[in-house]
């Protein structure tokens, strides 16, 4: 995939930012092989985690990501791997600080998606202090939930499995189990295989989490 990446940015030397697409599980970067380029998400997900242990985040179009190629030297530590078929605009650094330069709309759009990541990185922050676990994964499932969503059951825009809920929340596979299945019981998720939440049920439960006792 890489040297499609290098092939595909021979051929575009002079025409901008390179169309790159990459098939499920890929790793755009790993440990080994640091980002060399920022990325635009067009479309598919991507996860982000930070080493082999702790996924940090989840994108979705729009988001920009492997912005620690621009830290000298770029910073290994972080991995992005495909969740399904993506395509991204990958920029160069001089590439992406002439568009920079020249187009407003666009650094707004780079700087809102940037800032929102540090914010989702902060309420984790938060939540890994102020919350229990079980309170955190309803979070976090609510949270994948689509843009306007409505009520009834609403199929999720992820679908981690319960070993990737565990590394994104800090705990361990069985306390995942158990806790999806209390869920289930409560009849507010289910999987199909999918993910699905019936909304009213899981407002309903974080609504209760945050009551005082």
């Amino acid at each position: 995939m890489r040297s499609s990446l290098s092939q595909s940015r021979s051929r575009r030397r002079r025409s901008g930012p390179v169309s790159i697409g990459f098939p499920t599980k890929a790793k755009l970067f790993d440990l080994d092989h640091p980002a060399g380029y920022v990325y635009l998400l067009r479309s598919g997900r991507v996860r982000l985690a930070s080493g082999r242990e702790a996924i940090v985040d989840y994108l979705v179009p729009g988001d920009f990501f492997g912005e620690k190629c621009l830290l000298p030297p770029p910073l290994r530590g972080q991995i992005a791997t495909a969740l399904s078929p993506v395509q991204v605009l990958a920029f160069r650094r001089a590439e992406l600080l002439d568009r920079l330069q020249n187009d407003r709309r666009f650094a707004l759009q780079l700087l809102k998606s940037l800032a929102l990541r540090v914010y989702r990185y902060e309420l984790t922050i938060r939540d890994s202090v102020t919350e229990r676990a079980e309170q955190r994964l309803a979070r976090l499932l609510f949270r994948f939930l689509p843009a306007r969503a409505g009520s009834g059951w609403i199929r999720l825009e992820f679908s981690p499995t319960n070993s990737e809920l565990a590394k994104t929340i800090g705990t361990t596979r069985w306390r995942i189990a158990h806790f999806m299945r209390k869920f289930k019981q409560l009849g507010w998720l289910d999987r199909r295989p999918e993910l699905w939440v019936r909304t009213e049920g899981i407002g309903d439960f974080l609504q209760s989490a945050r009551a005082p006792r």
